[in-house]
């Protein structure tokens, strides 16, 4: 099993499979993809126009996770287990605020002065390299869910609908990532 099957495995089973609760902001959703990732995927020839959103197999999530998320984070050259965290709060929040997030973390931790722009550039995989040259990477996955249990906080205090997905969102997402990622 490549890399990127492991990592599928583990965010499929945070994911779930069809859902839609009305108080979740994302929608509907299967296997952690909304309605319009689905259309968008549909668009770039991802998966046929025939799939809905309730008879989206897993296959087709697999097509949409490589290309809009795992490749968008460039999962392929960050080291493990950096790779499943990114690549899992790119499902769950966007591959921009996943990057961002990853950046802040950077930033904070060895006072690199890279720009929070979301794009995984030179600069960003540079500094990360440095980190995991220096033993620092560990420390680096800690940061970014810290950061990401931030960005959960931040959620609900700006919208308090939201406060009943908190607990599952550190239990099920952070916490259990944690552990998959060997922290």
């Amino acid at each position: 099993m490549n890399r990127f099957d492991e990592c599928v495995n583990v965010v499929v089973g945070f994911e779930g499979g069809y859902v839609n609760n009305k108080d979740d902001k994302g929608g509907e959703t299967n296997y952690g993809i909304t309605a319009a990732t689905l259309e968008s995927a549909k668009t770039k020839g991802w998966v046929s126009d025939n799939v809905s959103i309730k008879n989206l197999k897993l296959s087709h999530a697999k097509v949409i996770y490589k290309n809009g998320y795992w490749n968008a984070v460039k999962a392929d050259d960050l080291p493990y287990p950096l790779d499943l965290i990114m690549f899992d709060m790119a499902v769950n929040h966007g591959v921009n605020t996943a990057i961002k997030l990853l950046q802040k973390s950077l930033n904070s931790i060895l006072g690199f002065d890279l720009v929070i722009d979301g794009i995984i550039g030179s600069k960003t995989i540079t500094a990360i390299n440095k980190l995991t040259n220096t033993g620092h990477l560990r420390c680096l996955c800690a940061y970014v869910l810290l950061n990401r249990t931030e960005l959960y906080t931040s959620i609900i205090q700006s919208n308090k609908t939201q406060e009943r997905f908190f607990k599952g969102w550190i239990t099920n997402r952070v916490v259990k990532l944690k552990q998959e990622a060997g922290l």
